[in-house]
């Protein structure tokens, strides 16, 4: 054998226990749909994206650095994959962007993070082949983006013991900005989970600084107020059906007309979904109903309902199609959404949305 090919083997071994330490994944969804959008009493026919799994892409990877640690990370940007524009406000990983450690310990990962509601959220508004939160979900056409994800954020998952597993995030929303309230969007909270066979609980809490100001006032002098969200949600498998239940009540500080996302602000409401997912052959049908409840203003109060039915055409692809509508009180504007948001908004409060889509998402 030449010398090159010598040192063409030696090489080669070598590295084989390094990449063995370590991995770099890159992953990714594509969610396209045709919907047909009645927002009152207008109409639309239109391509969608991001129904039932935002359209994404990401990297994410992990260092065994031995005696049960790694150095974990992952990175994730959303997308339109009907005009390839990037999603998140237009920030290249604003979904997750985080670093950080895993070991008997639990993991512990700072940066862009979702909240513990967001979990809480994805697992019994129920997915399933989607995202969970996603379209036909009732929950996801009423829930805001500011208590979902946060920035500048430390969040822990211990290990589960007993069934029990414990979630806490905090988060320093505005991080010092010079035009902001130093405290606004400071969010802090913590979740209990508990699984006993096809039986899953959680409860959570969390408060976070928003500000009663509107987005044009916001400014350093702005007031601020700790705003604080109560959830519980059940669900059990019973194979040929699994319901779930999902409530959440905000209330704290001073109570505000619409919600802010700049601010953090939220109105003082409670809101609930029941929903189930029945397996049809290879096939998953989810129902949903849920409802909003404004706690200052009976007409702010909405219902949504969907049915979806997810067939796999692989372990990878899935075609969907459903039906899903809100019925808006007097003063609401709640829309379908989809799992990205992106829901045609209603051409005045009061006004009934409905969506019927058909769609396939593929993942990498």
């Amino acid at each position: 054998m030449t010398n090159w090919k010598w040192c063409a083997s030696l090489l080669s071994l070598a590295a084989v226990p390094a990449l063995a330490q370590s991995s770099v994944t890159l992953y990714g969804r594509i969610d396209t749909s045709i919907e047909y959008a009645n927002f009152g009493p207008n109409h639309v026919a239109r391509l969608g994206s991001g129904d039932i799994f935002a359209s994404q892409w990401g990297l994410k990877g992990a260092e065994d650095l031995g005696g049960g640690y790694r150095a974990i990370f992952k990175l994730e940007d959303g997308f339109n994959s009907t005009n390839g524009a990037i999603g998140g406000n237009g920030a290249l990983f604003g979904r997750e962007a985080w670093v950080g450690l895993s070991g008997p310990f639990g993991a512990m990962q700072a940066g862009v993070n979702y909240t513990i509601l967001h979990t809480s959220f994805v697992t019994y508004s129920q997915p399933g082949y989607g995202a969970g939160l996603a379209w036909g979900n009732a929950a996801n056409n009423f829930v805001g983006p500011a208590f979902l994800r946060v920035n500048n954020s430390v969040r822990y998952t211990s290990p589960r013991m007993g069934g029990v597993l414990l979630r806490a995030i905090a988060a320093r929303g505005a991080n010092g900005a010079a035009n902001l309230p130093s405290t606004l969007g400071d969010t802090y909270g913590a979740s209990l989970n508990y699984i006993a066979g096809a039986l899953s609980i959680d409860v959570d809490y969390m408060q976070q600084t928003f500000s009663p100001a509107s987005a044009a006032n916001l400014n350093t002098t702005s007031p601020t107020a700790a705003g604080n969200y109560a959830l519980g949600a059940i669900s059990y498998d019973f194979g040929f059906i699994k319901p779930a239940f999902i409530y959440l009540r905000h209330r704290g500080g001073p109570d505000v007309a619409t919600g802010v996302n700049a601010a953090s602000s939220n109105p003082h409401n409670d809101l609930f979904e029941l929903d189930a997912t029945v397996p049809v052959g290879s096939a998953l049908v989810l129902l949903s109903y849920g409802h909003y409840r404004k706690v200052a203003d009976s007409e702010g109060n909405a219902d949504s309902f969907g049915v979806r039915y997810d067939y796999p055409l692989s372990k990878r692809t899935v075609v969907y199609t459903g039906a899903a509508m809100v019925r808006n009180g007097a003063h609401a504007s709640f829309t379908v959404n989809g799992a990205a948001g992106g829901g045609v908004a209603v051409s005045k409060p009061g006004a009934t949305a409905s969506s019927i889509v058909a769609g396939i998402m593929t993942a990498f």
